[in-house]
């Protein structure tokens, strides 16, 4: 049946070849070219052979024709055979064949299926033969042909899902210190973009749609690693990020990237996010506390010495002040955080004892300054001594307890342990509230001064207390004198002390009357004129 197809497929063409040849013959004779004899003797012999041929193809095919008719009858049959058991190839190669990601010994599978393709494309080229020689019509088996291109792409993923697989089986034994996060994301958005470039038939299946989502979710889990890189995240962020995820694992110098993988990091993008965030603002708060933990530390009180008794005295500092309300104010803005849980109850030690420290310097500074005011009255004058007797009884407890406080306050330089004793404010308290009855007393006992000596309104209460209590000791009176304005000598200037026998006496003129008054602190003098001052009438008064 080939040699009669071969003679139907060569007739035309045979039938024309013979007389082209006979003209060229003619030609080369016309331009002397002669050719062998033998070609002469085919080129008469040549298509009488080829017409006999054409006759017992005839002939043949007459012969044949009952034979051919039952072969082609049987070549349909097996068309048809094959058809169907194409089909049921492409229905078991769909079950079969590695289109899942999670398929195991994916090679093995397609190497089965290789050679099942392989044995139906034999039969099928057999069939291809077969019809072309008895001429019948075969369908184009396009099944198989489609199990063939897929069998080829499904091996084109594999490639790929190994490739990607084997680079990330070598990142996930990377111990946590040396994760290169950027080289790793770099090389995770290559392999994205090769199986952006696949065909795009592989992408409805579920190997392609695996591993694009995995190589997604490592870029995804990698921002996540980056981010828990952060030199502020510490052991209590791991837990917490451990019980989001509930995945629990030793983190070490020996954890690695697959540890923290099994923590499915791109499912909580999120939460990965909102503890980083936490540990950054954490961290903020960690370094103002350390900041102040510092500065506190070194932050010591200035004394100086009582002018009189050389008793230790706090010095102003307006530093340490500043610096005092300063750190008030940032931890008030710490407690405002919505991240202070973990340092709600450091901050609030330090407020506490910063609030502490601000209370008893301010309170300090007030007993201070009222005990420095008295003691020279209540200690230093002994005529405020005779008229208070009780009240200067009740200093003299004050003045023991003070100077107690200053010197044992002194031994303790640093403002937050001096301040933050316990029991020092409690105890200024008490001295304050006792201060305050000496003082309450004092004023009683200048305004029954004032009371008797109406002139004494116009005087401060410091300047009346100068002149009180240095009765004895005209020196210091007249200091206070020079600078009190009710007082003005413009006529009389002060006569040179004299050493009489009897007490000490000596004038001075008032502003509001032009009367010479003679002090004497001995006794009484009253009634005493004298006219010959400039016309004017003096009057002779004296103070006890």
């Amino acid at each position: 049946m080939g040699h009669l197809l071969a003679v139907k497929e060569r007739h035309s063409v045979a039938d024309g070849m013979f007389e082209p040849l006979k003209q060229t013959i003619e030609l080369l004779k016309t331009y002397e070219q002669q050719l062998p004899e033998e070609v002469y003797k085919q080129l008469e012999e040549l298509p009488e052979k080829w017409n006999n041929i054409k006759k017992l193809a005839i002939a043949v095919k007459q012969h044949v024709a009952p034979l051919q008719a039952n072969e082609m009858t049987v070549l349909r049959k097996s068309c048809a055979a094959f058809d169907v058991e194409q089909h049921r190839f492409r229905e078991r190669f769909r079950k079969e064949a590695p289109f899942r990601f999670d398929t195991e010994k994916p090679y093995q599978l397609l190497d089965a299926k290789h050679i099942e393709i392989k044995q139906m494309e034999s039969a099928m080229t057999s069939i291809y033969e077969s019809a072309g020689l008895f001429e019948v019509m075969v369908p184009d088996y396009k099944q198989l042909k489609q199990c063939r291109r897929e069998l080829c792409l499904l091996k084109e993923l594999w490639d790929m899902i190994s490739l990607v697989n084997t680079s990330l089986d070598d990142w996930q034994t990377t111990k946590w210190v040396d994760i290169n996060v950027e080289n790793m994301d770099l090389e995770c958005r290559k392999f994205a973009r090769e199986i952006r470039n696949l065909d795009k038939e592989m992408r409805a299946w579920d190997a392609f749609t695996g591993l694009d989502s995995k190589v997604k979710n490592m870029l995804t889990a990698l921002k996540a690693v980056a981010e828990l890189q952060n030199p502020a995240i510490r052991e209590r962020h791991w837990n917490q990020l451990m019980q989001t995820t509930g995945v629990r694992f030793v983190m070490d110098s020996d954890t690695t990237l697959a540890d923290l993988l099994k923590l499915n990091l791109h499912n909580f993008e999120d939460e990965v996010r909102g503890i980083v965030d936490k540990a950054v603002r954490e961290m903020s708060m960690e370094k103002v506390l350390k900041e102040l933990k510092m500065t506190w530390s070194t932050m010591e009180f200035q004394y100086e010495p009582h002018p009189r008794t050389n008793v230790p005295l706090l010095k102003s500092d307006e530093e340490l002040i500043e610096t005092l309300e300063d750190n008030q104010v940032q931890l008030q803005n710490l407690m405002t955080s919505r991240y202070i849980a973990f340092f709600l109850e450091e901050v609030s030690a330090w407020q506490r004892k910063l609030s502490t420290a601000d209370s008893v310097i301010s309170l300090w500074f007030e007993v201070q300054h009222t005990w420095s005011h008295l003691e020279s009255i209540f200690i230093g004058s002994e005529d405020i001594r005779a008229q208070l007797p009780k009240d200067s009884k009740r200093f003299e407890g004050i003045d023991v307890d003070f100077k107690e406080l200053a010197y044992e306050a002194q031994k303790t330089p640093n403002v937050i342990e001096a301040t933050n004793k316990p029991g020092l404010s409690q105890q200024l308290e008490d001295i304050q509230s006792r201060l305050s009855l000496c003082e309450k007393a004092l004023a009683e006992y200048l305004d029954m001064k004032r009371l008797a000596f109406p002139r004494f309104y116009f005087i401060s209460s410091a300047d009346l207390l100068d002149i009180l209590s240095n009765g004895t000791n005209p020196q210091l009176v007249s200091l206070v004198l020079h600078h009190v304005c009710i007082f003005q000598l413009s006529v009389l200037s002060w006569w040179k002390m004299l050493s009489w026998d009897s007490p000490v006496a000596f004038p001075f003129l008032s502003a509001f009357s032009p009367t010479l008054t003679w002090i004497n602190n001995n006794s009484f003098t009253a009634g005493l004129h004298l006219s010959s001052l400039k016309g004017n009438t003096c009057t002779v008064c004296c103070l006890i």
